[in-house]
């Protein structure tokens, strides 16, 4: 299992969007890189995302926040696993704040919500592209 690491602010522009070490120790489950471990794991990462991205964005359109919860739930674990620990940060707030039923300033955070996972997006597919098979 991969440790949590405390991240910077979503604010910080200098912030790394994977972090370095969760990916570190990714790589160490596979030293040699001969089995495409790394890749194959943020493949299916990568469309889990987009998933459960759509599903957000539907579900925010039709107000079904039990869904939105179950899919920020599920990119929650997923996000931390790969080393997106912001994006794992933001998926927590906002399942707790819809389990909660706070939904009176949940607009912004999805917008937060989508952004990020726009960021996070781009640097797997970066960290995809610069692979070895």
């Amino acid at each position: 299992m991969l440790e949590a690491r405390p991240t910077s602010s979503a604010d910080d522009p200098n912030r790394t969007v994977l972090d370095p070490a969760s990916l570190d120790q990714l790589r160490q489950l596979d030293p040699s890189g001969g089995t495409g471990f790394v890749a194959r794991v943020l493949g299916t990462y990568i469309r889990s995302l987009e998933r459960h991205e759509a599903e957000a964005r539907q579900a925010r359109a039709n107000g079904q926040w039990d869904v939105l919860a179950r899919a920020a739930h599920t990119l929650k674990s997923a996000s931390a696993s790969v080393g997106a620990l912001m994006f794992s940060e933001i998926c927590a707030d906002l399942e707790g704040r819809i389990r909660r039923q706070e939904l009176d300033q949940l607009e912004p955070r999805l917008d937060r919500f989508f952004s990020e996972a726009a960021r996070v997006r781009e640097a797997v597919q970066a960290q995809l592209g610069s692979a070895t098979p």
